[in-house]
């Protein structure tokens, strides 16, 4: 990486230096309909680091810009968003920008939906974007929530917060999911390592349809893009109490600052959630879902130049949940007795995720550049054994607290991409990367038959089979894609992924009984097996802008949800690594 680095600075240098050193410099007054300044608004270039606040005459400057044809977004509190194109010239540019109050007038609202900041009308594809402004208005807590609100997308969460999406019919209830999941751009790999609860939203984007040529891997039916706010040059912050029934309680707070303006930034925010709970189980009379969280995201921003943009960026989540799983054993049960169970299995699921990056950001002349690396862990048991036949029997239970070295996923992800310059008259646009991951993730669990175990038709009673799965993967990525404006109004895009993966897995089944804690023999040898897959994921779209309100389009798009090797089950009637299909 270190090498890496140094080498794109180097070609920075030759670069600017072959386009020589011209530079030029917009500034401006930004004023409402009254024609009286407004003070503290954001002037952003979009797709570079250049980004200034207004003063309280509303004057605004930005210098050390290339000449050339920018999309310029224009943000101050209580007034509508506004994107603008403008042609920046050599000797510098005085312009003045109109707000107009949200009451009067909607946002133009930008996304990065296809990896460079864009204005949403001007896009080709089906999205839906929620503002931060509106998911506090809606009350949006949870991922699964925007079910509510977004069309052909449903999400739900089974008792533990691992949420199953589907968009548009397309879903899956495998770790792999197949709406992949995207915070701050990095992407939430499986099931396990990604903090769905919401706070300290700037917007989520909703994608739908495959989306395989950008976003790879698990992206069959859609994306979900979360970007959480960042700090800027203006010190705020927030402080929210929120109180509802079955005790719910809800504690938020974050602060973001400038710490020296213009170059080194913070941002910290908490929330803590509680909840008694939905359910009562029978068997002892108490709540059955009592929970607790606490969540962090910290942001570390500096500019060491108007080129480059340094983040670091912390996210964790500690949640505790006593009733990961409300079920019953049968449908009639469920609508007999609603928000009632008895299970004799009493427990806590122990939910810990941390979540940590590192974005490099470069705008140049001739190219941007971005490099994400990515760090994400979760460390998932239950305190005591979770009922697994959700009756007071002593009959089935799982174990799968043996330490920190089981059941701890752990990735890491790379990501290089290379765009088109923000300042263009070129009538291409174009962005290609590369993208690697590494998965480790060593789970270990016992299913056990307890003293009641024959009433649910087992030979045998008081033992265990305990099943150890070993499972890595490792993969890379290559893709591209640009967009060619035939004319003002008619433009095609085209793309390809190719994406390639290993897995590999080492099982081992073991035979415990009661009350020998040593396991008696192996019912499954220490066996492995791998498996590659690769993908090749096309896209092309035609667009036809007949305005600026007005959008025609049409695309094809592939994608894809990545295969595997089953796990060891404790039913033996289940394959263990059997290959099935990427899809």
């Amino acid at each position: 990486m270190k090498r890496f680095i140094i080498c794109l600075l180097f070609l920075q240098l030759i670069l600017e230096s072959s386009y020589g050193q011209i530079k030029s410099s917009l500034s401006g007054v930004i004023k409402d309909e009254q024609s009286s300044p407004i003070a503290n608004a954001t002037v952003h270039l979009l797709n570079t680091n250049s980004q200034t606040i207004s003063d309280e005459h509303g004057n605004f400057r930005l210098n050390n810009l290339f000449p050339g044809t920018y999309q310029i977004e224009v943000t101050a509190i209580g007034y509508a968003t506004i994107n603008k194109t403008l042609s920046i010239e050599k000797g510098g540019n005085n312009i003045q920008f109109s707000l107009r109050q949200t009451s009067k007038q909607l946002n133009e609202v930008v996304v990065t939906a296809q990896k460079e900041e864009a204005d949403l009308q001007k896009i080709p594809a089906s999205i839906t974007s929620i503002s931060g402004k509106e998911v506090e208005a809606f009350r949006i807590q949870n991922t699964k929530e925007i079910t509510a609100i977004v069309p052909d997308l449903y999400s739900a969460d089974p008792g533990d917060k691992r949420n199953v999406t589907s968009i548009r019919g397309i879903t899956t209830t495998s770790y792999n999911p197949a709406i992949a999941t995207y915070v701050d751009g990095v992407n939430q790999f499986n099931l396990d390592t990604y903090i769905s609860t919401l706070f300290d939203v700037e917007r989520i984007e909703i994608l739908r349809g495959p989306q395989g040529t950008l976003y790879g891997r698990n992206a069959m039916g859609g994306v979900i893009n979360i970007i959480t706010k960042k700090p800027e040059n203006r010190t705020d912050g927030f402080a929210s109490v929120d109180i509802g029934n079955y005790g719910f309680q809800q504690y938020s707070a974050g602060v973001r600052t400038p710490l020296i303006k213009d170059k080194l930034f913070i941002g910290i925010a908490f929330q803590y959630q509680h909840l008694n709970g939905y359910y009562t189980n029978e068997f002892n009379n108490t709540d059955y879902d009592r929970q607790h969280s606490l969540l962090g995201n910290y942001y570390i921003k500096y500019l060491p130049s108007n080129r480059w943009a340094v983040t670091f960026n912390v996210k964790h989540n500690a949640n505790r949940n006593k009733g990961a799983f409300p079920l019953v054993p049968d449908i009639k049960e469920a609508f007999d007795h609603p928000f009632a169970l008895s299970q004799n299995a009493i427990t806590t699921l122990m939910d810990n995720i941390f979540n940590a990056s590192l974005s490099l950001n470069f705008t140049g002349r001739a190219f941007n550049f971005s490099s994400q690396t990515a760090y994400q862990s979760n460390y998932r048991y239950y305190s005591k054994p979770i009922d697994a036949d959700f009756s007071p029997l002593d009959g089935i239970t799982i174990i799968n607290n043996y330490g920190k070295d089981w059941n701890n996923a752990k990735v890491f992800t790379q990501e290089f991409k290379f765009s088109s310059p923000a300042a263009t008259t070129s009538l291409w646009k174009w962005t290609a990367g590369s993208y690697l991951f590494h998965n480790d993730n060593p789970v270990k669990q016992a299913t056990r038959f307890g003293n009641d175990a024959e009433m649910l038709g087992m030979q045998d009673k008081n033992f265990s089979l305990i099943n150890t799965t070993k499972a890595k993967s490792g993969g890379t990525a290559f893709y591209g894609q640009a967009t060619y404006a035939i004319t003002s109004q008619l433009s095609i895009t085209a793309g390809a992924r190719y994406d390639y993966e290993h897995q590999q897995q080492n099982i081992k089944g073991e035979y415990q009984h009661d009350p020998n804690p040593q396991p008696m023999f192996d019912y499954r040898s220490d066996t492995s097996a791998s498996i590659n897959f690769s993908a090749f994921s096309p896209s092309v779209s035609a667009a036809i802008h007949f305005s600026d309100n007005n959008l025609f389009y049409a695309t094809y798009n592939k994608g894809y949800r990545v295969g595997g090797l089953t796990p060891l089950s404790s039913d033996p009637s289940q394959p263990e690594l059997y290959q099935f299909k990427k899809e």
